[in-house]
């Protein structure tokens, strides 16, 4: 009987002691026979620490001194980890319950070919059975990335392992070979977009990234905007672009990049977050050199096109809270007929 690979479960907590133990009960329950579990801590304030430390003394733990947001986290738990013998890794988040199948169906979706580097499992939403939270990220040319068939019913429209844009870091699976070939979590990231880098970097050099629809997972998901969540996804959608996308890509794209800034520097003027704006430009002028290098790591690994990255990309904008506004409306059909002339261009 063949051996099963090892994998280690690293989960980022960030002040989730209410969630942890029913995540890591259900963790308990999975009927795959061979994986640990760690716990990284960034610097929680709720006991999370304590209460792992009383109750799941079988779980590594890790306790950051302070936070170093969702890619440090998962980090810190892969440089451990990395120095053992899994053969995969998978980041979940710990306000999440798996079906018991989870794990099994996860590792199963990616045995079947070996150029499959990352794997999602398909994400309900927690109080909601049946009802998508994710089944594979979409990602808009502009950098913008946003849960795919979000709201929608599961019935089982998924069927067998599929190809997706971008998989979603509440619950994914990467083989040890695409940390060794691509590095790990781009950390200055800190928070949000960090899971679109990944992907698309692992795209670039070659790796499959895929859906798993068996493997289920619920995710405590609610929609949320603040002040510092715009600030994080409209610097980090601007340091994605420029890291991922080929010099000749990034022209073609000029004049849609700069529509979108105006559009989006008066929306932000009218949300309240015109500060958040433009202290993510600040960012980009400050550490322009370390994206440079960011961007030579990863243009470095490339042996995949833009034409060929941008086939699973989408020219529509459909976020949770703005899929019917005002800004959609206007936005997306201007966005797709821009699309179709660029796209003739990207090679």
């Amino acid at each position: 009987m063949e051996t099963p690979p090892k994998v280690a479960i690293i989960i980022p907590n960030y002040n989730g002691r209410d969630f942890l133990r029913a995540c890591l009960s259900s963790l308990q329950q999975q009927d795959y026979p061979d994986f640990t579990i760690t716990v990284v801590d960034n610097a929680s304030s709720d006991g999370s620490a304590d209460l792992l430390r009383r109750e799941y003394p079988e779980v590594r733990l890790i306790e950051n001194s302070r936070n170093t947001g969702f890619a440090g986290g998962c980090n810190s738990g892969l440089r451990r980890e990395l120095k053992g013998d899994a053969d995969h890794f998978v980041l979940l988040n710990s306000d999440t319950r798996a079906a018991p199948a989870w794990l099994a169906e996860l590792v199963e979706a990616v045995a079947g070919d070996s150029a499959i580097g990352i794997a999602q499992s398909m994400i309900h939403l927690a109080d909601q059975p049946g009802i998508i939270n994710t089944a594979g990220n979409e990602a808009h040319y502009l950098g913008f990335g946003y849960c795919g068939h979000y709201l929608e019913k599961d019935e089982g429209q998924f069927a067998g392992v599929t190809d997706i844009p971008f998989a979603s870091g509440t619950a994914m699976l990467v083989r040890r070979e695409v940390f060794d070939d691509i590095g790990l979590m781009d950390e200055e990231l800190f928070l949000y977009q960090e899971d679109l880098d990944l992907s698309w970097r692992a795209r670039l050099a070659g790796w499959r990234v895929v859906l798993a629809p068996k493997s289920l997972v619920g995710h405590s998901y609610s929609f949320s905007r603040n002040k510092m969540k715009f600030y994080y996804l409209e610097r980090n959608r601007h340091v994605v672009c420029l890291k991922n996308y080929s010099a000749r890509t990034l022209l073609v794209l000029l004049p849609a990049m700069i529509g979108a800034e105006a559009a989006m520097t008066g929306y932000s003027l009218l949300g309240g977050w015109l500060g958040q704006k433009l202290k993510g430009y600040l960012y980009l002028l400050r550490y322009a050199d370390s994206i440079r290098r960011r961007r030579a790591a990863s243009q470095g690994k490339r042996v995949v096109s833009d034409g060929e990255i941008v086939a699973f990309w989408t020219d529509r904008m459909a976020f949770a809270d703005l899929k019917d506004s005002p800004l959609t409306k206007v936005a997306n059909p201007l966005s797709g007929l821009y699309w179709k002339l660029a796209r003739r261009l990207i090679k």
